[in-house]
Parts: C-alpha cells; structure tokens; sequence
C-alpha cells in the first residue's frame, strides 16, 4: 500500500485526525511532498502502512484528546 493510500484513508473517515510525520527529529511539513522526493524513505523506516491504519483506527477513538505522531520509531499519542 502506497504512502498516498493512508491519506485517502484518513480523508473517508468521519472523524478529524490530527497526524503529525517526524523524521529524524524534525517534523515534516508536507510529508506527502517529503516521501515523494524521498522514494523508498517510508518503507524503509516507517512502520507498515497496514501499522499505520491499526493506529489511525485506534486513534479515532481518542481524537478529541490526542494526536497521532508518527516518526521512524513508531507512534506516539501526544495529549492535546
């Protein structure tokens, strides 16, 4: 599954989700543009897209009190 595929993803769900990207320390911008001009960056040092849309499920459940942070070493729920 395609990088593009999770922000599709998170776009048919009903409920806003703040998803913040971090890579080495420093949080991306525009993490679409970033994993575009980086091929092969997200496979390698992310979590597995089918991961990622586990614990955007698992986030929806909280969206009103955290955000999701997603970096090359896993998920964070940050409290808002």
């Amino acid at each position: 599954m395609p990088f593009s595929a999770i922000f599709e993803y998170t776009q048919i769900i009903n409920v806003p989700l703040t998803i913040e990207y971090f890579y080495e320390g420093e949080k991306m911008e525009d993490p679409a543009t970033f994993f575009e001009n980086n091929p092969g960056v997200f496979e390698l040092f992310f979590p597995s897209p089918e991961e990622i849309l586990d614990m955007i499920n698992k986030k929806a459940l909280y969206f009103q009190t955290h955000k999701l942070v997603i970096s090359e070493f896993g998920f964070h729920l940050i409290h808002l």
